[in-house]
């Protein structure tokens, strides 16, 4: 295949230093965007950056949507290299990898994750998603980053079928729009575009208490892409993300893309914490503390790891681990738990997550 480079000629937006969203959008601190070149060879771009974006929100979020991203109908096949980098909540490398697409159409593509302990290929077909690396989940920071990079806001349908609320915010001199969708479907999803060119800066999910800031923009067939993420869970960065290069497919091989005889087509799932998921229960059931287990005042606490459906009801459950005199109890109990359905960019996915069940003595 034949490839031609575009991201040593396409130019950065100037870094954002610094980025302070909450939840409620209360604060925000970016640095004002730098200038930047057009395409090496552009074919005609879908908007000039100098454009000014609309006022109403749903034309905004339309015109947004048509900018951002690398699955518009106007973009010829491309690939993707970006390294990534997982922290826990004191900063330290948790595992770091690379995530790397080659995309088509909407139904041929190829995805790849790979990490310390990690090894996942996505493949587009007519059928569906099929995927190889049996076994291992990818976590949900890691598709967070994957869909902000490639396609990074709602699809044109949802957007044209529901309403959007606007604010304006004005840090260290840079305007912002910051649009949210309130339907009742997809409640706390917010995304803040500059104000003057509809560029995506922030997307925010309430509900996790997250937000993905996008730095040091790209231009790539007139549309806008993040050469850097940080995904920022509950005020602690969790992961960032670096694009490598970004190309255009001169010639397509179809048996690269093409999944091999050993891929499956299954339902995504995708790993949360088990705090994420203690705010999306609808209905619990209390345990019924052994009798046995009050006589011999054993308690404590079993941790179970749960697979939850796209409606909300446990699929799979089993111990990991806790006192066995308990374990029956915990099982019968969560078994009837209810959730309300996960979204990841709108739609529902199957989520594996861990959820402790508490005994506690004396109550």
């Amino acid at each position: 295949m034949c490839y031609r480079s575009a991201m040593q000629q396409d130019a950065l937006f100037s870094p954002l230093d610094r980025l302070m969203l909450s939840v409620s959008l209360a604060l925000l601190s970016i640095a004002p965007q730098g200038s930047f070149a057009q395409d090496p060879a552009p074919a005609a771009p879908t908007a000039q950056a100098s454009q000014s974006a609309p006022a109403d929100p749903k034309t905004l979020m339309l015109q947004a949507a048509k900018l951002n991203g690398l699955t518009g109908d106007d973009v010829k096949p491309w690939h993707l290299k970006a390294t990534w980098t997982r922290l826990d909540p004191d900063g330290k490398t948790t595992d770091q990898g690379t995530y790397e697409e080659w995309w088509v159409s909407p139904t041929k593509y190829k995805r790849t994750f790979t990490g310390n302990t990690l090894s996942v290929s996505e493949y587009g077909s007519e059928k569906g998603e099929m995927r190889t690396g049996e076994g291992q989940v990818l976590s949900t920071l890691l598709l967070n980053a994957q869909h902000d990079l490639a396609e990074p806001l709602p699809a044109v349908q949802t957007i044209q079928d529901e309403d959007f609320s606007i604010k304006e915010i004005d840090s260290n001199g840079a305007k912002l729009s910051c649009l949210s969708l309130a339907p009742q479907a997809y409640p706390g999803y917010t995304y803040c575009t500059d104000a003057g060119q509809s560029i995506l800066r922030v997307s925010v999910c309430a509900a996790e208490s997250t937000q993905i800031l996008h730095n040091r923009i790209l231009r790539f067939q007139g549309h806008f892409i993040a050469g850097d993420l940080k995904i920022v869970h509950s005020g602690k960065t969790a992961l960032t993300a670096h694009v490598v290069s970004i190309e255009r497919l001169g010639t397509v091989n179809d048996a690269d893309l093409t999944p091999p005889s050993d891929a499956v087509l299954e339902p995504r799932v995708v790993q949360i914490d088990g705090g994420v998921v203690g705010g999306m229960v609808l209905k619990k059931v209390a345990p019924e503390f052994p009798q046995p287990a009050k006589d011999m005042h054993v308690g404590g606490v079993v941790v179970l790891k749960a697979i939850i459906n796209k409606e909300g009801h446990i699929r799979d459950l089993h111990v990991v681990k806790g006192p066995k005199i308990l374990q029956d109890a915990a099982l019968d109990a969560v078994r009837q738990w209810e959730y309300r359905p996960y979204l990841l960019n709108g739609e529902p996915v199957e989520v594996m997550t861990t959820i402790n069940v508490v005994f506690a003595l004396g109550n």
